[in-house]
């Protein structure tokens, strides 16, 4: 009869400790819908963003054969310029799988070009896509970087050169204090397990 003796405990014990563990568990959604509340749409657009790339960075790793898009002015934000690395590269808004085939993408929720905060710019790093990023490792820091937009023309001087895993997003930290630009590509160019990160604050802006 030993059994039943244990089993009137145990049954004792979860009467005893379920209202307990019930008000736990409530406690916690309730604490995880004030913090899902209290987190800014905008935030939430940044990470979607940067998780896009995830899939993005991948289909670029495994090419298809899949007709080149057509080139539009549709989304077009500004043009990118690194000298050191002889490139030049249109930015579209979004940084979708079909933006990057022809483009960088300009992550959205991350703070526009040129404007207080941090601007994150991706794009693939493979000759499927012409070369778009792959040359990026070869920057330095001091090096500039250049956006032109329709009315501006900013320079930015590169601070920092980094390789992150694809969950970091330390990368996209918001800065009140300074316009700071941020470059994502894979790495390696093959079967893509990490992030190349160039960081380039502003140096100059002129007006067109």
């Amino acid at each position: 009869m030993k059994w039943l003796a244990y089993l009137l405990i145990a049954a004792g014990l979860s009467t005893m400790f379920y209202p307990k563990a019930k008000s736990m568990y409530y406690s916690y959604q309730e604490k995880q819908l004030l913090e899902d509340w209290e987190s800014s749409d905008e935030d939430s657009e940044i990470l979607q963003s940067y998780q896009q790339l995830d899939d993005v960075f991948l289909d670029e790793s495994q090419p298809k054969n899949t007709p080149t898009p057509q080139k539009t002015k549709n989304g077009i934000i500004g043009k990118l310029e690194i000298n050191k690395i002889d490139l030049t590269i249109p930015i579209m808004e979004g940084a979708s799988q079909a933006n990057l085939k022809v483009a960088a993408g300009h992550l959205k929720g991350t703070s526009p070009v040129g404007e207080v905060g941090n601007s994150a710019i991706a794009a693939h790093r493979s000759y499927t896509y012409g070369k778009q990023f792959n040359r990026l490792p070869e920057v330095e820091v001091g090096d500039t970087i250049r956006v032109i937009t329709k009315d501006k023309k900013l320079t930015y001087r590169i601070i920092d050169e980094m390789i992150v895993l694809p969950d970091d997003l330390s990368v996209l930290k918001k800065d009140a204090s300074e316009s700071t630009l941020t470059l994502i590509t894979c790495h390696p160019m093959k079967n893509p397990t990490h992030r190349y990160i160039v960081k380039a604050v502003l140096d100059k802006e002129e007006v067109l």
